[in-house]
């Protein structure tokens, strides 16, 4: 027992956290995928959205409801170009298993890129809303990419597994009055586990069984962390369907961001409450991560009872206002700043189309009956330092099940 001991304290004192290749993963505050926004080009905080208000603007849950979320299911595929060009998708559609084996035969692909990327995303969860309060579950498989130096060789996977607990409350003052206003606040619970690079030929061989999956990350060095963030929202409703809205979220109550212990896979698959909850000592450590603060603009206009014919909404976000002071600049203004409209027919079909940082976004969503909802998002994302070093496109599908 003290050799194992030994061993496993000499393995978290030679491994370390680089910030540059784990840094967004230890910090990044938990994001519920939401395929409505992502269309919008991810502006969406003055926008009533009972679904994911409790991530987006917790204010919003001010406008009374009762709301069954159960369940909601999205899965997200990054680097869609690439894949398409590599004969990929048609792969993927053909036969599953081959895919990862032919990813060696990459040429030209940001995946192959020095830097951060994602492969591929997949988020579930429930909620209710009962009047103004509201509760949620999610949980988020992520499977992140790093490239050390550029190559297929150097191409490594960092996966991980998002568990969030979230409640929130929102009132809504002068409700009866043509100018009103709307308080909210959020709290969430967020479990984070994710393990040290794994290599991307390693971690194929064990998607497509040629080893197994268990083996594979046995041993490894894993980080498994929880934090507290807590969000506050406020809207001024004004006639004729605008919305002014602020919110500062992600405001970590405890140690100001997550706080890591240094664990192995394979303890926390014998007994992840246990490693959660026990004391390791100086294995711990803590991952700052900031605050946002975001303004938003919304238009959703009063269209005297023909809302069954078309119901338009429009929306613009600008966030991060406190990194804007840090890099003040043309190219930092315009990567914070994300704007999209909405309309929906016949209360059935959804288009979407947006602009996030430049990037366009298009996206569409199907009510059927009041209680299936389909949507498909295409969007880009920016992995470098400034907009167009690295534009990273992506595909999301979401399906839920509702009743409101």
């Amino acid at each position: 027992m003290l050799i194992a001991v030994l061993s496993c304290s000499t393995v978290f004192a030679e491994f370390s956290w680089t910030n540059e290749e784990y840094g967004y993963v230890l910090s990044a505050p938990f994001k519920k995928t939401s395929a409505r926004i992502m269309a919008m080009g991810g502006a969406g905080i003055a926008v009533q959205n009972n679904a994911d208000a409790l991530y987006m603007n917790p204010a919003s849950l001010g406008a009374k409801g009762l709301v069954f979320n159960i369940p909601n299911v999205a899965f997200t595929l990054y680097n869609i170009k690439d894949f398409n060009d590599m004969g990929l998708i048609d792969s993927l559609i053909e036969d599953p298993e081959s895919v990862l084996d032919s990813v060696g035969d990459m040429i030209n692909s940001d995946l192959l890129d020095y830097g951060r990327n994602n492969l591929a995303k997949v988020d579930a969860g429930i909620g209710f809303k009962a009047g103004r309060f509201a509760f949620a579950v999610d949980t988020q498989v992520n499977l992140n990419l790093y490239n050390s130096v550029g190559g297929f060789e150097y191409l490594n996977i960092i996966p991980q597994v998002d568990v969030a607990f979230t409640t929130g409350f929102g009132w809504r003052f002068l409700r009866d009055e043509a100018i009103n206003f709307d308080v909210g606040v959020s709290l969430g619970l967020n479990l984070r586990a994710f393990t040290q690079a794994v290599s991307f030929e390693t971690f194929s061989d064990a998607m497509t069984g040629d080893s197994n999956f268990e083996d594979v990350l046995n041993g490894y060095v894993t980080a498994l962390g929880w934090a507290m963030p807590l969000s506050i929202g406020f809207n001024a409703n004004f006639p004729f369907g605008f919305t002014v809205s602020a919110v500062a979220s992600n405001i970590q109550l405890i140690n100001g961001g997550y706080n890591y212990k240094r664990t192995t896979f394979n303890a926390i698959e014998d007994d992840p409450m246990g490693e959660i909850f026990s004391a390791i000592g100086a294995d711990e450590f803590t991952a700052k991560s900031d605050m946002n603060l975001a303004l938003g603009v919304g238009w959703a206009p009063d269209l005297g009872g023909w809302e069954w014919l078309a119901d338009p909404t429009v929306a613009i976000d600008f966030v991060d206002l406190i990194g804007l002071f840090d890099d003040f600049s043309l190219n930092s203004f315009l990567a914070r700043l994300k704007m999209g409209a909405e309309i929906k027919l016949f209360k059935v079909l959804e288009l979407r189309g947006g602009l996030n940082g430049g990037y366009v976004s298009l996206g569409l969503g199907v009510d059927l009956f009041k209680v299936i909802h389909l949507e498909a998002s295409y969007y880009w994302n920016e992995f470098g330092e400034n907009l167009g070093d690295k534009d990273v496109d992506a595909f999301t599908i979401r399906a839920n099940i509702f009743w409101e």
